[in-house]
C-alpha cells in the first residue's frame, strides 16, 4: 500500500511535427493534462519536422520559421518537464558539420531557440543519439525510437526492455521474447492525416494513428496506461 500511495502520474507523448501537428489532438492532448495533472510530462521528439534540412532537401522543404514556431508553441504550452530530441531535430545537428555555411548557420539559429526555449520553461532537453538515448522513470525506458517496422514494439523491448518510444506514429504494444517479458509502447503521432507529403507515398502511412501513453510511477515501476 505504501508503495501506491508514493506514486506520481505521468503522460508521454511524441511526433508532433511542427508545422504538421494536428490542432484537434493538441487541444485534447493540453486538456488531457490539465485534467490529469501529471507530476512528469515527456515530449519523445520531433517537436518539429525539419523537412528542409533533409539530406535530400537541397535547400527545399517547409518553411523552417513557420515549422520552429509551430513546434516552439506546443512545448510552451504542453510545459513539457523532459524534451527528447528525435531523428527530425537530429537533422539540425547533423547540419552544423555541414560543408555549407548558410546551412550551419540556419541550424546552429534553430537550435539556440530550441535549447532557450527548453531552458526557460525548465525542461531537461535530452540529445538524440540513436540507440543510446535513454531516460529512465520506474523500470520503463523513455527514448524517441529507432526501428520502423512492423514489430517495432517488439524489437524495441527487446533492445531496452520496458520501453515507451515514439518514431514509428503507430499507437501499438507487443512484449518481446525474452524470459522478462517487457513490453514496448508506441505512443503515436500527433500529426494531421496525409499532411506529410514526402511520407504520403508509403503504404505503412495508413496506419498512422495519435495518441499518448499515461499511468503512475515511482523509484522502481512505471504502470502504463
Amino acid at each position: 500500500m505504501s508503495s501506491y500511495i508514493k506514486r506520481k502520474k505521468f503522460m508521454a507523448l511524441g511526433c508532433s511535427h511542427g508545422i504538421y501537428a494536428d490542432p484537434k489532438a493538441i487541444k485534447k492532448v493540453l486538456k488531457f493534462k490539465e485534467e490529469f495533472k501529471p507530476h512528469t510530462t515527456i515530449h519523445l521528439g520531433d517537436f518539429v519536422d525539419m523537412s528542409a534540412f533533409m539530406s535530400s532537401a537541397d535547400g527545399g522543404g517547409d518553411d523552417v520559421k513557420l515549422d520552429l514556431d509551430g513546434g516552439i508553441e506546443f512545448l510552451q504550452l504542453l510545459e513539457p518537464d523532459i524534451v527528447l530530441a528525435g531523428n527530425h531535430e537530429a537533422r539540425l545537428w547533423r547540419d552544423i558539420r555541414s560543408n555549407s555555411p548558410i546551412r550551419v548557420q540556419a541550424a546552429e539559429s534553430v537550435i539556440d531557440e530550441i535549447e532557450t526555449t527548453c531552458f526557460k520553461l525548465g525542461a531537461q532537453f535530452i540529445p538524440y543519439n540513436g540507440v543510446f538515448q535513454m531516460h529512465k522513470l520506474g523500470n520503463f525506458t523513455f527514448t524517441h525510437g529507432t526501428i520502423y517496422n512492423e514489430n517495432a514494439c517488439r524489437d524495441m523491448a527487446e533492445t531496452y526492455g520496458n520501453v515507451i518510444f515514439a518514431h514509428t506514429h503507430k499507437v501499438s504494444q507487443q512484449y518481446g521474447r525474452r524470459i522478462d517479458n517487457p513490453i514496448g509502447i508506441s505512443v503515436g503521432t500527433l500529426t494531421r492525416r496525409g499532411a506529410m507529403e514526402y511520407a504520403n507515398t508509403r503504404r505503412s502511412t495508413l496506419a498512422w494513428s495519435q495518441g499518448l501513453v499515461y499511468g503512475e510511477y515511482n523509484d522502481n515501476e512505471l504502470i502504463p496506461t
